[in-house]
């Protein structure tokens, strides 16, 4: 039976002086994806183990802006003008696209 630490992990051979050799490699991470499109954010790591972007800066993890490593710049700008829109009674928080909703920060009114 395999150890609980190898089955997250991909079984590769490699060829040696001595003969083949079994081991195992943990896959690389996957790039960070938007929360609301699902497109690839810029300015976060990528492909590297976890334990080594957990040992960066923080300023080095994902960029200083708000929602910064968690949307992409088009959806930081939709999210901006919709807030900007319902803070001023322009729009009403039902109208808003239920994607964007969580993003906005502003409570529903249960009326």
């Amino acid at each position: 039976m395999t150890s609980p630490g190898q089955k997250t992990k991909k079984k590769k051979k490699r060829r040696s002086a001595k003969g083949s050799k079994e081991y195992y490699v943990r896959e690389k991470t996957s790039k960070r994806q938007c929360g609301v499109c699902g497109g690839i954010l810029q300015g976060v790591p990528h492909g590297k183990k976890d334990s080594e972007v957990r040992k960066l800066s923080k300023t080095q993890r994902r960029p200083s802006v708000p929602f910064g490593g968690v949307l992409c710049t088009k959806c930081r700008r939709i999210v901006a003008v919709e807030k900007a829109k319902v803070e001023n009674d322009l729009k009403k928080i039902k109208d808003v696209d239920l994607k964007l909703r969580k993003y906005l920060g502003v409570k529903e009114d249960s009326a």
